[in-house]
C-alpha cells in the first residue's frame, strides 16, 4: 500500500482519518500498477507516456489542478489533496495542467484500462473509485456556487471552510493552507490583493487566527458562512450604501 511520505521542509497535510484508511484499503489493489513520480513546488504533473490515458492520485504534497486561458491567464479549478483521485475525464494538455503546489509532491499514476479491468473484477475498487469521482465532481458544485457569490469575503469564509474540512495540520486545530495568496485568488476569481485583504478583515474581527506562515485556525466558523458574519456584513455594508 502507499503510505503518505514526508520530507523534513514539507507541510505536513492529512486528511480525515475515516477518508484516508477507506481510500487506501480500497486502492491497495492498483497500487501493484502504480507509477511514482516526484515533483517539485510549480512542477507540471505528468508521466512518462503523456499521451496514454490514467488515473493519478495525490500522495503527499498537494497539487493545483489549472485551466489555461487563451489570453494567457490561469483558472485554478481544483486543490488535490492526499488521497485526492484526478483524471477522470480526457483532457486537451494545451488547455490544461497540474502542477505542484509545495515540494516534494509525490503522485501515483495508474492506466486507466488496467484500472478499468480491475474494477470490472472488483466490485470494492469499483465503487470506491465511483465515490471519488462522484466527491470530485461535488467540490467542482461547491466551487461554482463560490463563484457565484458577490461578496469576496463569503468567497474567501467558503474557502476557508472547505480547506478545513478537508485538511488540517498535526496537531488538528488548524487549517493548513500550503498555497500561495495568488493560488487562492486565482481558484476564487479574486485578486491577490483582495484575498489579503479579507484574511486581514477576519482576523481583526477574530473569525480566524494565523497560527504560522502557512496555518489559519477557524474561531468561528459561522462568521464564515453565508448565515453568519459574513452574510451580515454584506448586508451591513449594502444598508450603508443605500443609505
Amino acid at each position: 500500500m502507499l503510505t503518505h511520505i514526508l520530507t523534513p521542509n514539507e507541510p505536513v497535510v492529512t486528511v480525515s482519518g475515516a477518508r484516508s484508511s477507506a481510500a487506501d484499503d480500497a486502492l491497495e489493489v492498483i497500487d501493484a500498477i502504480a507509477e511514482i513520480t516526484r515533483h517539485h513546488r510549480g512542477e507540471n504533473i505528468q508521466r512518462r507516456d503523456r499521451h496514454a490515458p490514467y488515473l493519478s492520485r495525490t500522495v503527499s504534497g498537494v497539487a493545483r489542478d489549472c485551466a489555461l486561458l487563451a489570453d494567457g491567464r490561469r483558472h485554478i479549478i481544483a486543490f488535490l489533496m492526499p488521497g485526492d483521485v484526478f483524471g477522470f475525464t480526457p483532457r486537451d494538455a494545451r488547455q490544461f495542467s497540474v502542477e505542484a503546489v509545495v515540494d516534494d509532491t509525490v503522485v501515483a499514476h495508474y492506466p486507466l484500462q488496467r484500472v478499468e479491468q480491475m474494477a470490472d473484477a472488483n466490485p470494492r475498487l469499483g465503487r470506491r473509485l465511483r465515490e471519488m469521482a462522484f466527491d470530485a465532481a461535488s467540490r467542482s458544485q461547491a466551487r461554482s456556487l463560490i463563484l457565484g457569490r458577490l461578496s469576496a469575503l463569503e468567497r474567501v469564509g467558503l474557502f476557508l471552510l472547505e480547506m478545513g474540512q478537508r485538511s488540517t495540520d498535526a496537531s488538528g486545530t488548524a487549517i493548513l493552507l500550503p498555497m500561495s495568496r495568488y493560488d487562492i485568488a486565482d481558484y476564487l476569481g479574486l485578486s491577490s490583493e483582495t484575498v489579503c485583504r479579507v484574511l486581514t478583515d477576519l482576523r481583526d474581527r477574530g473569525a480566524i487566527t494565523f497560527t504560522g506562515a502557512h496555518r489559519v485556525r477557524i474561531n468561528d466558523p459561522c462568521a464564515l458562512s453565508e448565515r453568519g458574519g459574513a452574510g451580515k456584513a454584506v448586508a451591513k455594508r449594502r444598508t450603508v450604501a443605500a443609505a
